[in-house]
């Protein structure tokens, strides 16, 4: 029921967290840190870490648009779809087979 997942990470290995939200359809706004755009994609709303009042603006951005809380929401649902534990099962399983 989260009307926005805000993600101040500086340094991430993946961002699962970013998944997450965007499988309950929540907008989300995140720091450029890490994997975070390459798991986010087009769907996130990027902020500088670093700089407070970014993140401050782009939350209340996504706050007070409800177009772009809707077309994050969208782009985040299809961004999702491209993710899954199968998927990373089979290519980390397709790795150990070619070191063998």
């Amino acid at each position: 029921q989260a009307r926005v997942f805000a993600y101040p990470s500086l340094i991430e290995g993946f961002g699962i967290p970013i998944l997450e939200a965007f499988a309950c359809g929540t907008p989300v706004v995140s720091s450029m840190g890490g994997s975070l755009p390459e798991v986010g994609g087009d769907a996130v709303s990027y902020f500088n870490p670093y700089k407070e009042e970014d993140m401050v603006e782009k939350i209340d951005r996504v706050l007070a648009s409800d177009a772009l809380r809707k077309k994050l929401v969208k782009l985040g649902r299809e961004r999702v779809k491209e993710f899954s534990w199968r998927r990373l099962a089979r290519q980390t399983l397709e790795v150990y087979l070619q070191c063998v």
